[in-house]
């Protein structure tokens, strides 16, 4: 009977285990619905600039990784259906042009056949600063009334004579609008409210690249390219401008927002970058500002002590001419690339003709072609002096074979007739002989170099390369030219990136006529004399004439 009982009982066992043997012997290939997890999403609330579309990127994965994503996004303007995650990038879903509202982002993993479960709903809101100002309060410390035509520095007067070119950019960086936003993370990458564009010499002051970063901080996108003989190892404002807006002008993600470059020996040309040009444009004005549009500045003046102290400068302000600007923007562009390019460039805005060289190999040297369009008889309208053409040329430095072939044709202009007075800062002698051999009550040449206590380095000296005509340029008998810029009467100045504006505009002739006649006034020489470069505050030892 035990023995019955024992048999009954392994039986039942058997039994048992035979039931649940399916269950616990699960064949492990089985597919299961994946499931998508989501990494990240955009801050919540996400800030919109003002007339500025946003943007908003998620990143996800699946817990099996041959799992591929479906996407949706409910919200103003959008269908709460799955679809391809937009973007093209697995494990990313990037929505664009996203207006003011409340969202909701979900994700599923799939695997074939199986559909994996939706992903809690991500929710965030977008602020919309266009209908909303106090969201993102436009903002800029400063209200500067950026004044037309031509600024000139004294480096003979007080600090605020001395810096008034330094002081006119810096203001406009300053006035300037961007966003008060707590963190740099609440700027959106793609866009911005104001942009500032500068190509330089040389930028030594601190002041000036303080301005910049704290630009930068207020979203606006901030771009500036330098030549490379000063660099962060020896110059703290360069070093400052590298560290906080960057030093590369792209990254993996294409051309970085703000950027602090250095042109590997010129950009386009060989050697140095040179031009000298300040863009500025937005689309906003901040509350007691001004609207700073398609603003352009060009000039002789870096932003160094010397540029202040030392040099005599100049800089001519041309506001809200859009064709002006986007030329300069496009040379900007092609700048930025760092890359030879022996190509002449020469656009027309209005009363505004710009040269940018290097020269074009075998092709007319720019500087020639304008100082064989002024002749010297026959002004009218005022023009001239007793119907004869007045030339006024200011020259930072004079020298070498393309300089000794202008001197021949300035000395042609006297015989023809025309009035021609000359400043000159570093002019060979070969040259001052040439010209000073005219001297005369239609000639005179004198210079505006000199040295403290005896001296080698000069301490005072003009830094223009301008060139003033009242009278016959071209068909025009009674035209008001003015040619300036960074372009010196070297043999460098077709080799180099440089900058040349034409403008053909009575008041800034004015200008520029009463500003010769000033430092002419002020403090210069009839006798000959030549002094070297001075060095540091903004010039490295044995760097190009012309800075």
């Amino acid at each position: 009977m035990r023995s019955l009982l024992r048999l009954l009982v392994l039986l039942g066992v058997l039994l048992s285990s035979t039931a649940v043997a399916p269950m616990a012997w699960a064949d492990p290939t089985t597919p299961v619905a994946p499931t998508a997890v989501v990494d990240t999403g955009p801050a919540n609330p996400t800030t919109s600039p003002a007339s500025a579309p946003v943007f908003s990127t998620f990143t996800f994965h699946a817990d099996n990784p041959a799992a591929t994503f479906e996407c949706r996004i409910t919200g103003p303007g959008r269908t709460n259906v799955f679809g391809p995650c937009p973007g093209g990038v697995a494990g990313r879903a990037t929505y664009t042009n996203l207006k003011g509202g409340s969202y909701v982002f979900t994700v599923r993993a799939v695997l074939g056949t199986l559909v994996g479960p939706q992903t809690a709903d991500y929710a965030w809101q977008v602020l919309d600063c266009s209908l909303v100002s106090t969201l993102c309060p436009v903002f800029a410390p400063d209200h500067y009334t950026v004044p037309a035509g031509a600024t000139f520095n004294d480096p003979t007067g007080n600090l605020v004579a001395q810096r008034r070119n330094l002081t006119h950019v810096i203001r406009t960086i300053r006035s300037m609008p961007g966003y008060k936003v707590p963190t740099q993370a609440a700027c959106d990458p793609k866009v911005y409210p104001s942009t500032i564009r500068i190509s330089l010499y040389s930028a030594t002051d601190m002041t000036f690249a303080r301005a910049l970063v704290a630009a930068a901080r207020r979203c606006i996108s901030v771009q500036i390219l330098m030549n490379n003989h000063l660099g962060p190892v020896n110059t703290p404002s360069i070093r400052y401008l590298q560290h906080y807006l960057g030093p590369k002008v792209s990254d993996s993600t294409g051309v970085r927002r703000t950027f602090a470059h250095r042109c590997n020996f010129g950009c386009r040309g060989g050697g140095v970058l040179h031009a000298k040009f300040y863009l500025f444009d937005t689309a906003l004005a901040a509350p007691g500002g001004q609207n700073i549009a398609h603003t352009v500045m060009v000039g002789s003046s870096n932003m160094t002590s010397n540029a202040s102290g030392v040099q005599w400068n100049d800089l001519y302000t041309v506001r809200g001419d859009a064709s002006l600007y986007s030329q300069y923007l496009s040379m900007f562009a092609r700048m930025e690339r760092d890359r030879d390019q022996q190509r002449t460039f020469t656009f027309t805005a209005g009363a505004y003709q710009t040269t940018f060289t290097p020269l074009t190999p075998n092709s007319t040297d720019p500087t020639m072609a304008a100082l064989q369009s002024i002749h010297c008889t026959g002004a009218k309208g005022g023009t001239g002096i007793g119907g004869r053409t007045v030339v006024y040329i200011n020259m930072h430095a004079w020298f070498g074979v393309r300089g000794y072939a202008f001197a021949n044709r300035v000395r042609q202009l006297y015989d023809s007739g025309c009035y021609v007075k000359v400043l000159y800062s570093f002019m060979s002698f070969s040259v001052y002989k040439k010209l000073s051999s005219a001297v005369g009550p239609r000639m005179s040449v004198r210079r505006t170099i000199f040295s403290k206590h005896g001296g080698i380095n000069a301490t005072l000296y003009s830094h223009f390369k301008n060139i003033s005509v009242s009278g016959v340029v071209g068909s025009n008998h009674a035209a008001y030219v003015v040619w300036t810029g960074s372009n010196n009467f070297t043999n460098d100045g077709v080799k180099f990136d440089e900058v040349t504006m034409r403008i053909a505009s009575r008041a800034a002739y004015e200008q520029y006529r009463a500003q010769f006649l000033y430092i002419t006034k002020r403090r210069t020489s009839g006798v000959y004399a030549s002094f070297a470069e001075p060095i540091g505050g903004g010039r490295a030892i044995h760097a190009p004439a012309g800075g």
